[in-house]
Order: structure tokens, then C-alpha cells, then sequence
């Protein structure tokens, strides 16, 4: 693979061309599944560039198909996600005109999107199956197939399924219920006209296992976007350097992939931006070895670190009842500080957690860890499996942590 000549900082955003690094093989087979007319369930661990390959592929398939992206962050109903997706289309020309074909009254050509999200929202007001139905049908009319990438889904289905202290709400599975199987029916009536491709920064798979819907993701095909392997990372760190000017010396950017253990891009990029500023801070572009150690341990596990890597704490409160998390945060804390979780230590913590059934929650916390990429087993216990994650947390939770196995009896 020809390197990147001018690969630059993306720290915490989705990058494309030329800074879209070394994911040809990738790309490759997710546009693929696409050409097939699949619908996509795209899995991969946070901040893997789910969202950065989801666009480069719109880019790609520009000839052949029509793509529009949607974001549903900010959406808390079914409602909410029509308007998005109704939205997203003002940037897509032969789209737009569809979408405008969905009002009952004539609508200028030139409406402006915040303009276009207030008809929509007004629009869709009533029977929002029904309303999304319509929508969905006219787009399925364009000349090409048309891929709606969505993005955030799991956050999404998450608050229809949870209030906003996390716990379930009495509704909240026949909501989530309702929305997935409508995505699914849309996406089996309009096969071969439209693809959908479900994303999101949680895993979606838990928080429909939390409501007992699973099933709703059949005919949804996974895709797994694994991190960069050792050597991809330490060429991306080569060329961030050589286009920035900093020479890391002596196998620094070995070291800075050793540290890291697991190679997810932004984690890569992130150690590139404090070893970059710390070298313009010492008034020098050279970092070797022992600067990057110290960058490691002073800046991603201290203060600086922390408001980067924090998500890896909130996101439990996403995707568990809130009974089970401080048992998850105990687990992982366990296995930062020893090194490995051990089954009677998992045993033991649930048992100190859960009253009544602790072996169904601990399985089902388990799951939800090693599902979201913290932990995997290794022989008959879990490690981490980001060596800077669990350093992290380690620095954060394990200061007064006494293992199991020291604890009195």
C-alpha cells in the first residue's frame, strides 16, 4: 500500500481521502455487501472509524448509488428519526425532490433545511409508521438504489427503552419494538431499491438483548471493523510525523503501539497529539522511546486523558440497569488492578453485588463487556483488551481497590 502523503490530525473526528488510513481491504468488503443490496449491521469497538467508513463509502458510491447519512444523536422518538432522515436528503439533490413530493402542499424548491425540519416535524405529526412509510416509498422511487446509513441507533433505541436515570420504562420495550421491526419491514419491502446500514457508538446488540428484542436485527448482516493491526498504526504514527515534522526516534512508534495494545485509530491519534505537543513544548522535534513512555503515563492517564477516555465510564450507564453497574465497574476494576479477571473473583464480586440470581447477572454483564470490546477472554479469565484503556482505568478506579483474593474471608 502506497503510504499517505498528506495524512493529518483528525483527533475525535471522522476523516476522509487522503487522512481515510489504510482501511482499503475494509472498505472493499462493506461496499461490497453493499452492492449486493444487504442491510448492514455495522459492530465495532468505539472509536474504531465506524462513521469514517461509513462516509468514505457514501464517496465511493456515488456513481452507482444515491446515499444519504443520518445522525440520530439528537433523536429521542420514531418521529425524531423521520424528520433526520427526511433532512438528510437536502444535500442530495435528486433525494431532495422526493422528499418534497412527501408534502401534502406545495413547498418552494429552495426551502432551507431548518426550514425543511419544522415542515417535516409538523408533517409527520400523527401515525408516524404510516408518515415514515410514505417517506421511505418515495425515495425507493429515485433512478438509483439508495443506501440510508444511520448512525446512533443504539442511542436512539437506548432512550426509548430507558428513562433518563437508566432504568427500563414500562413502554420502552414495545417503543424500541415498534421502531426496529419498522426498520426491518422497510427494509425487506424496498429490497433491492434501498440498504440501510445501522450504527452507533454503543453497542446496539445489548440494549436490545437488555428488552429481549434481538431478533428484530435478523436480516441485518454484521460487519466487523476490527482496529488497525500493529504495523498499519505504526505507519499511520510515521506519517502523521513525517508531515508534521516530528522525527520519532529509536522505535518510537513501536513503543507508542506496545503502550497502547490495542491499536483503535483515535486511541493512535490521540497519543500522536500529546507526543506532537509535548515535543513542541521542549522546543524540539525528536521523541524517542522514553518521551513516549512519559507522555503515556503523565498525559493519557492523568487529567488530559481522562476527558478523552471518560466515555469508557458513562457508556456503562447506557447499555446496563443500573443494578449492574458498579458490578461492571467492579469487574473491570478487578482486572485492571490484578491484571486478569478470574472466575472466583467475578463469582465473588457478583455475589457482593446482585441479590437473588448473581450468576444471570454476571453473565449478562459479562456479555455486555466483552460485546462492547473492554474485556475478552483469554484461557478461562478476561483481560483487557486495550492495555491503554485498562491503564486508565486502573489510574482512576484502582488506587483504593483491594483484590478479591487479598480480601479477609
Amino acid at each position: 500500500m502506497a503510504e499517505k502523503r498528506e495524512l493529518r490530525q483528525a483527533v475525535g473526528n471522522w476523516v476522509a481521502g487522503e487522512t481515510f488510513f489504510d482501511r482499503e481491504s475494509e472498505l472493499a468488503a462493506f461496499m461490497e455487501l453493499l452492492e449486493e443490496g444487504a442491510n448492514v449491521l455495522l459492530v465495532a469497538a468505539r472509536r474504531t472509524g465506524k462513521t469514517s467508513l461509513m462516509r468514505e463509502a457514501a464517496l465511493h458510491l456515488g456513481e452507482q448509488m444515491a446515499s444519504v447519512f443520518v445522525d440520530l444523536e439528537g433523536s429521542e422518538t420514531p418521529e425524531d428519526a423521520i424528520v433526520a432522515i427526511g433532512a438528510a436528503t437536502h444535500s442530495h439533490q435528486g433525494l431532495f425532490r422526493r422528499t418534497l413530493e412527501f408534502f401534502r402542499n406545495a413547498v418552494p424548491p429552495e426551502l432551507k433545511l431548518d426550514e425543511l425540519t419544522l415542515r417535516l416535524r409538523d408533517e409527520v405529526r400523527g401515525d408516524w409508521r404510516a408518515k415514515g412509510d410514505r417517506l421511505l416509498a418515495l425515495l425507493a422511487r429515485d433512478e438509483r438504489p439508495v443506501v440510508i446509513f444511520l448512525d446512533e441507533v443504539p442511542i436512539l433505541v437506548n432512550r426509548l427503552v430507558c428513562d433518563p436515570r437508566g432504568e427500563l420504562r414500562p413502554e420502552g420495550r414495545a417503543a424500541a419494538d415498534g421502531f426496529m421491526s419498522w426498520l426491518r419491514s422497510a427494509a425487506q419491502r424496498h429490497q433491492g431499491k434501498l440498504r440501510f446500514v445501522l450504527s452507533g457508538s454503543i453497542g446496539l446488540g445489548p440494549v436490545l438483548r437488555r428488552v429481549g428484542l434481538s431478533a428484530t436485527l435478523n436480516g441485518f448482516t454484521p460487519f466487523v471493523l476490527e482496529p488497525w493491526p500493529d504495523d498499519v498504526a505504526q505507519r499511520c504514527l510515521l506519517a502523521l510525523a513525517r508531515n508534521y515534522g516530528v522525527d520519532l526516534a529509536g522505535g518510537a512508534a513501536g513503543a507508542m503501539t506496545a503502550r497502547l495494545g490495542c491499536c483503535i485509530p483515535h486511541h493512535v491519534q490521540l497519543f500522536f497529539s500529546h507526543v506532537r505537543d509535548d515535543a513542541r513544548r521542549r522546543a524540539t522535534h525528536v521523541v524517542t522511546p522514553i518521551d513516549a513512555d512519559r507522555v503515556y503515563d503523565e498525559r493519557l492517564l492523568g487529567n488530559r486523558g481522562h476527558a478523552m477516555l471518560s466515555h469508557y465510564e458513562e457508556r456503562l450507564r447506557q447499555v446496563l440497569d443500573p443494578s449492574h453497574r458498579d458490578l461492571a465497574a467492579d469487574l473491570l476494576t478487578e482486572a485492571a488492578v490484578t491484571g486478569r479477571l478470574v472466575s472466583p473473583a467475578a463469582i465473588a464480586l457478583a455475589a457482593e453485588h446482585v441479590a437473588g440470581d448473581s450468576g444471570a447477572a454476571l453473565d449478562e454483564v459479562l456479555g455486555v463487556l466483552e460485546h462492547d470490546g473492554y474485556i475478552a477472554r483469554e484461557g478461562a479469565s478476561y483481560v483487557f483488551v486495550s492495555k491503554l484503556v485498562r491503564d486508565w482505568w486502573r489510574a482512576r478506579f484502582g488506587f483504593r481497590w483491594t483484590p478479591v483474593v487479598e480480601r479477609p474471608r
